[in-house]
């Protein structure tokens, strides 16, 4: 059973992020490899099995729950962690194949690493040489939440190699067959259970998965098959998104390991407010204010809208707050809605003589 701190293994805090493992192991796997002058296989070996716990978000969940009790050489035969007897669990399956405590069948081989089958280690392998998502944040004006718009975004990050078309291996040399998993892209080692002799099966730490690595390191990118530079993208924002929404853009984030898969740029949303228009739903409000005599007598107005101004017919008698539509001036998404004028019918707060003669007999006519 593996007493190891699999954190202090891999040189990472207990907080490390899913990158921040990844980045630890590629380094200290290529660093004690037992091909290399210097190298140390038990070390190696304590890597990899450091890596499949922690890379793992089931595996680590439990790991940081029992601490040394869990391992990837899996728990003592007599019992589990803190005395938990197994065969209790496995005295209580119904015959649906689902436990006592309500998990499948599947979900208990699955603490036990991914020597069962090789499903998990082909997992694991893509997601060692993934590369990176990326978030970004992107402001946006109302007009461009209502009607959509085209924006370029530059991103610094890692794009695939030019110099070695992202294979990592200096020009003119070749790439040759991993010796660490003669070309097998996974090491199988066998291992202890309470099930007894398992085959574990984990990524190769040199090639990552790929059974390949170059005869020569590309000098520009040091062999990882990307390098950090600039581009430039242009991102279609639909129209109706939402603040805080975001948009996802397959394979734009951070070029993998040696031409494994780009990770996904996450651009989040971050809509301008408008003081003249505010939005509800897919129908965008106005406030339009209305002379008293227009109110009274009726008037056409012209009113403002995201696609320019419009006409707008005030009927005569309109009350204060009473609200007209424009129909299709809305949010434009999924459908089109509408906006909404308020009408803000404007009381003179001073009436000069002439005025307030007028407004007396309009009182008493009205």
């Amino acid at each position: 059973m593996s007493t190891s701190d699999y954190y202090k293994i891999l040189e990472v805090g207990r907080g490390a992020s899913e990158d921040e493992i990844k980045k630890a192991y590629r380094k200290l796997a290529h660093q004690h490899h037992p091909d290399k002058a210097g190298g140390d296989e038990a070390k190696f070996k304590e890597i990899n099995e450091a890596y499949q716990v922690l890379s793992d978000s089931k595996k680590r969940a439990q790991y940081d729950q029992f601490g040394s009790a869990f391992g990837s050489n899996g728990f003592s035969a007599q019992g589990g962690p803190n005395g938990f007897d197994f065969s209790d669990l496995f005295g209580n399956f119904s015959a649906r194949g689902r436990s006592a405590f309500g998990g499948d069948l599947n979900d208990i081989f699955e603490m036990f690493g991914r020597g069962f089958g090789s499903r998990g280690s082909r997992r694991a392998r893509e997601d060692v040489s993934r590369g990176e998502d990326i978030e970004v944040a992107m402001t946006i004006d109302f007009f461009d939440e209502a009607r959509g718009a085209k924006k370029r975004v530059e991103l610094n990050k890692l794009n695939r190699c030019e110099e070695c078309s992202g294979s990592g291996a200096k020009k003119g040399s070749d790439l040759v067959t991993c010796s660490a998993c003669n070309g097998r892209g996974e090491i199988k080692e066998n291992v202890s259970s309470f099930f007894g002799n398992v085959t574990r099966v984990s990524t190769c730490g040199v090639c990552l998965g790929s059974g390949k690595m170059p005869k020569e390191n590309c000098p520009i990118c040091r062999g990882e098959g990307r390098k950090k530079t600039k581009k430039e993208l242009e991102i279609t924002i639909p129209a109706g998104i939402k603040h805080g929404e975001a948009l996802v853009v397959r394979g734009q984030g951070n070029a993998g390991f040696r031409n494994g898969t780009a990770g996904d740029l996450y651009i989040r949303i971050r809509a301008s407010s408008d003081k003249r228009f505010k939005r509800v739903g897919d129908d965008i409000f106005y406030e339009l204010p209305v002379k008293l005599t227009d109110a009274l007598l009726g008037k056409i107005l012209w009113v403002p809208t995201v696609d320019g101004e419009r006409e707008l017919e005030i009927p005569s008698g309109v009350q204060n707050g009473e609200e007209l539509r424009l129909r299709g001036y809305g949010i434009h998404g999924h459908h089109k809605g509408d906006q909404i004028v308020r009408i803000k019918i404007e009381i003179p707060k001073k009436l000069g003589g002439k005025a307030r003669k007028l407004v007396e007999e309009l009182s008493a006519e009205i």
